[in-house]
């Protein structure tokens, strides 16, 4: 696994060493003294981490452990040195600043032992290099016999059984796929997380009496990941009947190969190719698939989208989805009862029990084997449906190990951000946003030139998801991943994962916090307020660096400066489910925060939170529209990528021109006040990608600001507060937007309709919404024109009474939202023509809106098509 921790204590060294600007730094005595020492251990860091193996690859017992045992110690040595250089940071920092009225410090050393850090240092990188000169290193996996894979434990065991629910539609899709026109040998795929259901999908397929017909050769092979070419090769030709595994084994490999090339050539044929893991399994097998324009088809089970790709890029997946909860209700019944039914009496927490199991088949499946052996009582089935998860996972057979197969495929820069999401509450909808900028802030993700890190999360992000890994639990109006979720089950896995490797802890697992002692060292903890209330009056979590709180808490108070003082070397502080009265002054010395997320209706930030010069993310909720003016020393934020405050914020004007850049990493603004000074603010955020902001105008200068100044601007929401105003201020000035514009907001603006032309013309706009006004008049005649690239248009509260447009306006269109447009005379008929559309959304309240999508839908139907959707909704909806 990536060592997070080593690569953040260089990052830590060398802002010590050569963070020349920050005066913090480089005008701090304490730390000048110490700067020969630093140094020496960044270079013994920089060493280590060219001498650091990948101790995964050994494959004997004695290897394995030896190679934990050195893991555990380079993750002891480098916390300890980590603990040591970030002490001596916070003491020298709050001792050189005079307006630090309290020392918090008295107990932090200013004389680190950073020549025993050294040392321990040198000691570990011997016992890596003893290592690797005493191991003996084999090349690829242990060669493990796929025809004996059926022995361990796995979901293709438990759901190769009679018993199928739920996989109709999904075997019709795949025999019509398998037993199409197409004379070329086609190659399809079977995607899914683990206990899905995959196996058991291809297991009906293959064995369905059309296939049995229409193929004149059938063959199975388990690949696994772990697995050796000669023996699936010999596992297919047994599976197709030549000769007995014994006598194939005698022959050598290319005579092995050949006899299987020669019993598919010319034939009618189909492959299924279970369980693949990797790119070369595939390529170890297609060579010998003869294409003889007989229609054959191989078929592919596989937990990773990306494997699917690479055997045929333009092929078709078939996705597996989780059962619904009738199904799962259904398959637990038969697996149960057979043919007899549920007695009523048992009924209802039987469906309590089926829906917990979250649509995985291998989870009901398991669950009721357990409930056929037990008492049919309702006393036990309750117990078990309080507890189904826990019941999964302490099966003797082991069924989370199925699932553990997933996580150890899992390339290591993927391992630190899947056993993350574990720490989040049990079927929680966890936003992307805030995800990917914990995982950046905790120094999981490095800059990949030319992507920034938040793109680099994303693919992360996607990757697990391809892996089957994570749900998607909500989409943005662009298609995009707005929320992710986890299954319990891999929950329960990460739990397990992070638990045996110290990752994080969870407090709700725990009845007090002493297990946060001295020696178990634990960085990462996701808790709740009287967690962070104990901790803060016993002083009983030095080590800790990430706090995130999950539970709602009405008001809490963060007044009392010693609620910090145990997160003295604290990164990430998340509190923004509990609301406070104040954010304290305290958090000034907690100078390590890089992210830092509160709840609190305060209209002033302390000036001492700017002083939090590594903070990269800092997101304040409120609950109340306010107004905030951000303190003259904001630009010492150096780090800041994402602001992201729940109320109209000013920006003070940068004075002191050497400081014009401050803002150069800000990625994420929201709300900011605009006025006339827009242009000079607007140049200040050279590289902003999603900008939220107010304008405001006055006689002299009532221009829109010129937000074409932003040259990676993605993401834009502009509002006129004034939207009652006879007059918009805005409305008789030209505006431009910049090219990269991907989703524009609009509200209150009052613009004229001709105005719209300058955003017709956005090569890559995705989403546009219009809302209160954001475009004033009755008519818009959409004209010649196109919005090349808009999915998603959205119009609210808008006086629009007549409304031309075509097909042809939008080509790739796929939702329409048309909200409280009350005087709206209805839709052009010819929106309905539009290839992509996909669902229109009216507000029941226009009846002749109603009426007019109503027709467009007859229409449509009349032509076959059937995949357009009308949803009539109803009062006060909100549609994102």
């Amino acid at each position: 696994m990536a060592n997070t921790g080593l690569e953040l204590l260089m990052e830590s060294l060398k802002q010590l060493i050569y963070c020349d600007h920050n005066p913090s730094i480089n005008e701090n005595p304490f730390v000048q003294d110490k700067r020969s020492q630093i140094q020496s251990l960044y270079e013994e860091l920089e060493s280590l981490r060219n001498f650091v193996i990948d101790m995964e690859v050994t494959k004997e017992p004695l290897e394995i452990e030896k190679a934990r045992n050195l893991k555990r110690r380079l993750k002891d040595v480098v916390d300890d040195a980590e603990d040591i250089v970030d002490l001596f940071l916070t003491s020298a920092i709050i001792r050189n600043n005079a307006s630090m009225t309290i020392c918090v410090a008295d107990n932090c050393d200013l004389s680190p032992n950073l020549d025993s850090a050294i040392q321990e240092i040198k000691s570990i990188k011997r016992e890596i290099m003893d290592t690797k000169m005493q191991s003996h290193p084999t090349q690829g996996l242990h060669p493990a016999s796929a025809r004996t894979s059926p022995t361990r434990n796995s979901s293709s065991e438990v759901l190769k059984e009679e018993i199928i629910v739920g996989l109709e539609d999904d075997s019709m899709v795949l025999l019509d796929r398998l037993t199409g026109n197409r004379k070329q040998l086609d190659v399809l795929s079977i995607v899914g997380m683990g206990g899905l259901g995959k196996t058991t999908l291809a297991t009906k397929v293959f064995n369905h009496r059309y296939i049995v017909y229409h193929f004149h050769v059938r063959a199975w092979v388990t690949v696994s990941q772990a697995y050796d070419k000669k023996d699936l090769l010999i596992s297919l030709l047994t599976s197709i009947g030549k000769l007995e595994p014994e006598d194939l084994d005698k022959l050598k490999d290319h005579k092995i190969s050949e006899l299987l090339y020669k019993s598919l050539k010319g034939k009618r044929y189909l492959i299924v190719i279970d369980d693949v893991w990797s790119a070369k399994a595939w390529d170890d097998l297609k060579l010998y698939f003869p294409n003889d324009n007989t229609g054959s088809r191989i078929l592919l089970t596989t937990r990773l989208s990306e494997i699917a790709f690479y055997a045929k890029p333009d092929g078709f997946t078939h996705h597996l989805q989780f059962l619904t909860e009738e199904e799962s209700w259904e398959l637990l019944c038969k697996k149960v009862f057979l043919e007899e039914g549920c007695p009523e009496r048992l009924i209802k927490s039987g469906i309590k029990i089926a829906k917990k199991c979250q649509g995985l088949p291998l989870a009901v499946v398991v669950i009721a084997g357990l409930l056929v052996k037990g008492e049919k009582s309702v006393d036990l089935w309750e117990k078990v449906a309080e507890s189904v998860t826990s019941y999964i996972v302490g099966d003797p057979n082991g069924y989370l190990d199925t699932l553990a197969l997933s996580y150890d495929h899992l390339p290591r820069h993927l391992r630190d951000c899947f056993l993350y999401v574990g720490g989040f509450p049990e079927d929680y909808k966890i936003p992307v946003r805030r995800l990917i900028w914990l995982w950046v802030a905790e120094g999981f993700i490095h800059e990949d030139s030319p992507k920034l890190m938040e793109e680099v999360a994303e693919d992360y992000l996607m990757d697990l998801i391809d892996r089957s890994l994570l749900i998607v639990a909500k989409r943005r109006s662009n298609g995009g991943v707005k929320a992710c979720r986890i299954h319990d089950l891999l929950r329960e896995l990460c739990l397990k994962k992070a638990t045996e490797e110290n990752f994080f802890s969870r407090s709700g697992y725990l009845s007090s916090s002493k297990f946060i002692s001295c020696k178990d060292k634990q960085r990462r903890l996701f808790a709740d307020s009287k967690f962070l209330s104990k901790i803060s009056s016993d002083n009983s979590a030095p080590h800790v660096r990430s706090f995130l709180c999950f539970n709602k808490e009405w008001y809490f108070s963060l007044g009392d400066e010693r609620c910090f003082h145990p997160f003295l070397l604290i990164r990430i502080l998340d509190l923004q489910t509990i609301h406070t009265s104040t954010v304290p002054l305290a958090l000034e010395f907690l100078v390590h925060l890089r992210h830092l997320a509160l709840w609190s209706e305060v209209t002033k930030l302390p000036s001492a939170v700017c002083d939090l010069w590594k903070l990269q993310t800092l997101i304040l909720k409120e609950n109340y529209s306010g107004f905030m003016n951000l303190p003259e020393n904001i630009a010492k934020m150096i780090s800041l990528r994402h602001l992201w405050i729940e109320m109209i914020i000013s920006i003070p004007d940068i004075h002191n021109p050497t400081k014009s850049d401050v803002f150069s990493n800000l990625q994420t603004l929201s709300m900011v006040r605009l006025d006339g000074r827009a242009e000079s603010l607007l140049k200040r955020i050279p590289n902003i990608r999603k900008l939220g902001c107010a304008v405001y105008g006055d006689q002299k200068d009532d221009s829109f600001p010129n937000f074409a100044l932003l040259d990676h601007l993605e993401t834009l929401k502009v509002i006129q507060p004034e939207v009652l105003q006879v007059e918009s201020l805005l409305s008789n000035k030209y505006f431009s937007f910049p090219v990269t514009l991907k989703k524009l907001t609009l509200s209150g603006c009052r613009l004229p309709w001709f105005c719209m032309s300058n955003i017709q013309l956005l090569p890559n706009l995705e989403v546009l919404k219009l809302l209160n006004y954001a475009f004033e008049g009755p008519s818009w005649d959409t004209g010649e024109g196109q919005f090349r690239q808009l999915k998603f248009l959205k119009f609210q509260n808008l006086d629009v009474h007549q409304w031309d447009a075509y097909s042809c306006n939008f080509p790739c269109l796929k939702r329409l939202v048309l909200l409280e447009c009350y005087y709206l005379k209805g839709i052009p008929e010819n929106i309905g023509d539009i290839p992509t559309l996909e669902m229109i959304d009216i507000d029941k309240r226009n009846h002749t809106v109603v009426k007019s999508a109503n027709r467009i839908l007859e229409k449509q139907h009349e032509m076959g098509n059937y995949e357009l959707k009308i949803n009539v909704i109803g009062f006060l909806t909100s549609i994102r």
